[in-house]
């Protein structure tokens, strides 16, 4: 297992690499995917010849490792190919490639919902389904049918995982983290002064909204993010969640003053001033 996990490091510092020394994105695409599809025939030849040691080697493989390699192939086809819009198309043309290709994204993500729930949240009760090879065969996804014609190096889900991955590069391509220039006023400083279970409640109710990211946003994203903003450690954000479920009374505290509260700003708001 630890050669595969060196080799997925080497190639995420050779994909590092290029993306500094090759500015033209066409090229980069194609000697990214050069570089990955070789390390995918490394993988493929050393599970041929010797297996895994255990069946937790082989979900770790399926699960993680050959899923994050996967997922650079996906996001440099998909980079190429908008690329290839920019340069032939319009702006409009190019714009909807980019539409065309998020669409295609979430599609895939709402057609397997209750696996990018598990998978995001790090749950591992059904992985011996969906990362072992030769696992049922009602548990094949529409979206991953290369558990049929290449069994010995796909199981039923991998795919559908390279695929979350992918897409999770593709938006922070799409949308880059912003760098303040060095004249620009630091952001106000927020500091969470409620209690911590008011905030789970709150990353809990967004992320179940479906209202960031196209409803692709994890609990851990929305977590760290929040943890960010407010300066404050949220911790075993499960554990807390297991809390709040474990209430006697009115277990969603929180959110539920929301209605309340704004419908009082409402009322104020229109009563007519004396």
């Amino acid at each position: 297992m630890q050669d595969f996990i060196t080799a997925t490091k080497s190639l995420c510092e050779q994909l590092e690499l290029l993306h500094m020394e090759e500015a033209n994105v066409s090229t980069r695409s194609t000697k990214a995917a050069k570089l990955i599809r070789k390390v995918l025939t490394t993988f493929r030849k050393k599970i041929s010849d010797s297996g895994f040691v255990n069946e937790e080697d082989e979900i770790h493989f399926f699960k993680y490792v050959k899923p994050r390699v996967n997922s650079y192939l996906i996001f440099f086809s998909v980079l190429d190919e908008i690329e290839t819009e920019r340069l032939l198309a319009n702006d409009k043309e190019y714009n909807d490639c980019i539409d065309k290709k998020q669409r295609m994204f979430r599609y895939i993500m709402r057609e397997n919902r209750e696996f990018v729930t598990y998978y995001k949240n790090g749950l591992t009760h059904l992985d011996r389904i969906y990362f072992l090879r030769g696992a049922n065969p009602l548990s094949l996804s529409k979206h991953s049918t290369k558990q049929l014609d290449d069994p010995d190096f796909n199981t039923s889900h991998d795919t559908i995982a390279a695929n979350i991955m992918a897409f999770d590069l593709f938006q922070k391509h799409l949308f880059p983290k912003s760098k303040l220039s060095p004249n620009s006023p630091p952001p106000p400083k927020l500091k969470w002064t409620a209690n911590k279970l008011d905030l789970v409640e709150l990353i809990y109710a967004l992320q179940s909204s479906g209202a960031l990211n196209y409803g692709e946003a994890d609990l851990k994203d929305i977590c760290e993010a929040f943890e960010q903003i407010f300066q404050f450690k949220v911790g075993d954000l499960y554990r807390s969640f297991h809390d709040i479920s474990n209430r006697k009374k009115q277990q969603v505290k929180f959110v539920n003053r929301f209605e309340e509260l704004i419908t009082k700003k409402i009322e104020e708001l229109a009563m007519p001033s004396t």
